[in-house]
């Protein structure tokens, strides 16, 4: 889970301590007036562009050519919210039929979890390497976005909705091109704490002449 809250600065003034921001960051409830909160975007979006640039700065194979992606940015945690509940009917109305997903049916799940930005990663139709150019992509993406300070949230939900008739368009991503990654911005309210995991169990694959 991931929640959002105004960054502490002098543009949008302290965060609430009590939380009351959490969620919203990019409406004027919590800034002092429009001014405030145009700065506040200002800066989201300025890190916007460095954190795509960090992205495009991932290797792909040659049959991707010199554009293998397009992006596409979408602003407001309002319209976001629209297209979340969006995406969430769709998923309701097109459950897989070996393994239904429950999200749907949880009145606590957002799709994009208040978040202010949307970044859309998408990759050339009919490139059968497009799904991991993206994702290299994507992983440059998050790693620059937290070397500036700003959250993000790499999400799976939305995508059948995305990817399905007019979307696409109607959210401008680029004639010949799927949303294939979904990543949300924003400057966090808290940083959660990460789960442990087991060690994983590696299998050296060693000839007897190297052991």
């Amino acid at each position: 889970m991931c929640i959002w809250g105004a960054r502490r600065s002098a543009t949008s003034g302290s965060a609430a301590a009590d939380g009351r921001d959490r969620g919203d960051a990019p409406s004027s409830a919590h800034f002092r007036n429009a001014e405030h909160r145009e700065l506040f975007l200002s800066g989201l979006r300025l890190a916007a562009r460095e954190v795509i640039w960090a992205a495009v700065q991932a290797p792909t194979p040659p049959v991707s050519g010199e554009t293998p992606w397009a992006f596409c940015v979408i602003e407001g945690v309002g319209r976001l919210a629209a297209y979340g509940a969006r995406a969430k009917q769709y998923a309701r109305d097109h459950q897989p039929r070996d393994r239904p997903w429950t999200w749907p049916d949880r009145p606590d799940f957002k799709v994009f979890w208040d978040a202010p930005v949307l970044v859309l990663i998408c990759g050339r139709s009919g490139n059968t390497e497009a799904s991991f150019d993206c994702c290299r992509a994507g992983q440059n993406l998050m790693l620059a976005a937290h070397a500036k300070g700003l959250g993000s949230c790499w999400l799976g939900a939305p995508l059948p909705w995305l990817n399905s008739r007019g979307v696409a368009g109607e959210l401008g991503v680029r004639t010949g091109f799927d949303p294939i990654v979904a990543i949300i911005l924003g400057y966090s309210a808290e940083t959660p704490a990460g789960v442990p995991r087991p060690r994983p169990v590696v299998r050296w694959c060693n000839s007897s002449a190297d052991s």
